[in-house]
C-alpha cells in the first residue's frame, strides 16, 4: 500500500512539472523573446559608465552611441541625443 501511494505522488511531481513547463516557463521565455531579451543567456556590460551630455543619463561607453568632436570623446545613449546636440540644441 505505501508502495502504491510512493508511486502515485512521483507520477502526479512528474505531471506537475510537465504542466509548469509547458504553459509557465513557455509563456515567459516567448515574451523575454518578443522583447527582444534572450531566455538563457543575459549579457554583461563592461567598461565604465559616462554621462550624456544631451540629456543627461548614465551609459556604459561599450553600448554608447560614441562620436569625437573637438579631440574628445563623447557619448551619447541614442543616435537621437547625439544629433540633437550636435545641431546645439540642449533641451533637457
Amino acid at each position: 500500500m505505501l508502495f502504491r501511494i510512493l508511486i502515485l505522488l512521483l507520477l502526479l511531481l512528474v505531471v506537475r512539472a510537465l504542466i509548469a513547463r509547458l504553459f509557465g516557463a513557455g509563456r515567459k521565455a516567448s515574451r523575454k523573446r518578443a522583447r527582444g531579451g534572450s531566455s538563457s543567456v543575459r549579457a554583461t556590460v563592461r567598461g565604465r559608465m559616462v554621462k550624456d551630455p544631451q540629456c543627461g543619463i548614465y551609459v556604459a561607453t561599450d553600448l554608447a552611441v560614441r562620436t569625437r568632436r573637438k579631440n574628445m570623446d563623447l557619448y551619447f545613449c541614442s543616435e537621437e541625443c547625439r544629433d540633437k546636440f550636435l545641431r546645439g540644441g540642449r533641451d533637457r
